[in-house]
């Protein structure tokens, strides 16, 4: 089954999922130091929260929804490459199929981040893990920022031009009586 536009409520869900995590993240890692460990706790429980949310939603849903997780393929993704390679239009303005590959390590870095934190709560030996795990994070974020942003700079592209070199046979059309 084709993957289909997402609905109102499904686009929605994904919104406040993308902003719960995202900023729920932003606030944790800013806010790991003692004098504001309540807003870590609250946040990086909200992250967890909602990461659990979007794992449900992710696998119990028909296959083509828009929340079912993507699946990382190489195949789709040399393919869009080579189309981008060629100067393909078309293949700037769809969905890049390196989302999926971006999503497996942004879920599961922000995921164990996460889920250290909450076991940090009850065994303090894992804070040094989840300290670790949180940095470790904070760049697949980056990775998945950087990419967002090159994917937005390629649909904003001109189509480009090839350039056309002259050919050797000369144009009749151009033909010169003496």
């Amino acid at each position: 089954m084709a993957n289909r536009k997402p609905t109102v409520a499904e686009r929605t869900f994904l919104l406040l999922f993308h902003a719960t995590v995202s900023g729920g993240f932003l606030v944790a890692y800013l806010t790991g130091d003692e004098d504001t460990y309540g807003m870590h706790v609250f946040s990086g429980y909200a992250v967890l929260a909602a990461l659990a949310l979007r794992a449900v939603a992710g696998v119990a849903v028909a296959e083509g929804s828009p929340l079912r997780f993507p699946k990382p393929a190489v195949r789709p993704v040399l393919d869009w490459l080579a189309r981008l390679l060629t100067g393909d239009a078309k293949a700037r303005a769809e969905r890049s199929p390196l989302i999926a590959w971006v999503a497996v390590p942004l879920l599961a870095g922000v995921g164990l981040a996460a889920i250290s934190g909450a076991g940090a709560d009850f065994v303090v030996k894992l804070e040094d893990l989840h300290e670790a795990l949180g940095e470790a994070a904070l760049w697949i974020v980056a990775m998945h920022v950087g990419l967002v942003l090159w994917l937005h700079w390629l649909m904003r592209l001109r189509p480009m031009t090839v350039p056309r070199w002259p050919s050797r046979r000369p144009d009749p059309s151009r033909r010169v009586n003496p």
